[in-house]
């Protein structure tokens, strides 16, 4: 009965995961600092505004997931496990806009900046990843509420004051895509893929990807001069759609180290004494130090089936 239950024993597969955690992270520019000119509104007429803008946008992006070292078949492997939702781009955009005045009534004239008005936004979106780009990617969308630009009641001389107020409308649209992951033992760049590994221990991880970003920005308002006892002029809404910022940065995440268990390819270590190699023969099993094939496994549980039978026969 002792040699059956060694020859199951035997044909038990071998089973064990080690799993490690990992976040990888770059900090990258979405949108170069650009110039946008709205031009004069309306091109011609007593009372005229226009905007300048400067406008930037910086990007936070985090990917986290598993590395899971797996021996349980005929080979060691290492995959990628993506964490749900571990995936989060934080977009931030500074826009500094100056707003111009033109006019020419009563005797009154004048042209120049009356006001400034530093913006700051913030917005964040999430995505499955590791979004490669055999995968699709991720496209990403960030519409974000109207924000007040100019809320400006000045005087440009005395008894004469312009009035303009203003909402910014900002869209950003962001296509992302990793390019690759790699560790020591292998590249990914795909999901589900697995490479094979022989001595465990630790890796570092690195990634490459890519983000293509548009930043449309949109400014509404209204405008008017008055001249205190005489007239108030202009009196107008104005639009101006700003020409989009289009921008491909390529990405370089830093690189973080997980950690497995060191894998022994050489069987038990006896260099020391008979104390590895006796453990097994104490309980009457002979030592054996390779992992079956499914052929073996069904070999042996065969002839260990067939040992009973004959026991059963011979009782």
């Amino acid at each position: 009965m002792l040699s059956i239950l060694c020859l199951l024993s035997l044909a038990a597969p071998a089973h064990a995961q080690d799993a490690d955690t990992f976040e990888l992270s770059s900090a990258i520019e979405a949108f170069p600092t650009t110039e946008l000119d709205s031009g004069w509104w309306p091109e011609e007429g007593p009372v005229r505004v226009r905007t300048v803008l400067f406008a930037e946008g910086l990007a936070a992006l985090e990917m986290a997931g598993s590395s899971v070292v797996d021996d349980s078949g005929s080979t060691t492997e290492q995959q990628l496990i993506p964490e749900a939702d571990g995936g989060e781009l934080e977009l931030n955009l500074s826009i500094i806009a100056s707003l111009y005045v033109s006019l020419d009534v009563a005797g009154y004239t004048y042209e120049d900046v009356i006001h400034q008005e530093d913006v700051v936004l913030d917005a964040s979106d999430v995505f499955e990843p590791f979004a490669f780009a055999s995968d699709g990617g991720a496209e990403l969308s960030f519409p974000m509420d109207p924000v007040e630009l100019f809320s400006v009641a000045q005087d440009v001389f005395p008894l004469v004051e312009v009035v303009v107020t203003a909402d910014l409308s900002p869209t950003a649209e962001v296509d992302y895509q990793t390019t690759v992951i790699s560790s020591e033992w292998g590249d990914f760049t795909a999901a589900g893929q697995a490479v094979s590994i022989t001595d465990g221990g630790s890796t570092e991880l690195s990634g490459s990807g890519s983000l293509a970003s548009t930043l449309t920005l949109l400014i509404q308002g209204h405008a008017e001069v008055c001249i205190t006892w005489v007239d108030c002029y202009g009196d107008f809404n104005f639009d101006f759609p700003l020409d989009p910022i289009d921008h491909t940065e390529d990405i370089s995440f830093d690189t973080v180290t997980v950690t497995h268990a060191v894998i022994d390819t050489d069987g038990p270590d006896t260099a020391d004494g008979d104390d590895a190699a006796a453990t097994p023969k104490e309980s009457g099993c002979a030592t054996v130090s390779t992992r079956p094939d499914s052929r073996l496994t069904l070999t042996l549980i065969f002839l260990a089936l067939i040992s009973i039978g004959r026991r059963r026969d011979d009782g």
